[in-house]
């Protein structure tokens, strides 16, 4: 009895580690251990977790402790409980996953920018106001802008990694 528990507070202790380590995305290379002082304030790319990845972290870890304590007491709902918030954990962990993979948004938002200014120069030359066509143009530069933007952004984040 007295090794089971000892097994369980050591798995819920490694697991709390862990998180930890996975949370704040601490690792060797990029750590703000290897940087100087001065460099550790300065540094635009410390690792913030989102506020989804610390709760599916501690669904994850409530998940595991519900289950520990299911194995030693041999309740198994209570196993069957922890087991399913490890899933939702999962889960919450695989959605923030696309999430950060999917740059939409902003890319949306320049494509139909695009779209708006073609219209518009497209409008100006039709009627022959320069204004138009001018702000149609103008848009479309934005538009362009904001895909360099993105490009740079992707860059930047894939160096970083």
């Amino acid at each position: 009895m007295i090794s089971q528990i000892y097994r369980s507070l050591l798995a819920i202790g490694l697991t709390s580690f862990l998180a930890f380590v996975l949370v704040f995305g601490i690792s060797v290379e990029n750590s703000w251990a290897e940087q100087g002082f001065p460099q550790l304030f300065k540094s635009p790319h410390l690792s913030i977790a989102s506020i989804e990845r610390v709760k599916a972290t501690a669904k994850d870890l409530e998940g595991k402790t519900q289950e520990a304590i299911g194995d030693i007491m041999g309740d198994t709902k209570k196993q069957i409980a922890g087991k399913a918030k490890q899933a939702e954990a999962d889960v919450r962990n695989a959605a923030e996953d696309i999430r950060d993979k999917v740059k939409l948004p902003e890319r949306i938002k320049a494509a139909n920018k695009n779209i708006e200014g073609k219209t518009q120069e497209a409008i100006g030359n039709v009627t022959g106001d320069s204004r138009d066509k001018v702000a149609g143009k103008a848009k479309q530069m934005e538009s362009k802008t904001r895909n360099l933007m993105e490009d740079a952004k992707d860059k930047l984040n894939d160096m970083l990694k």
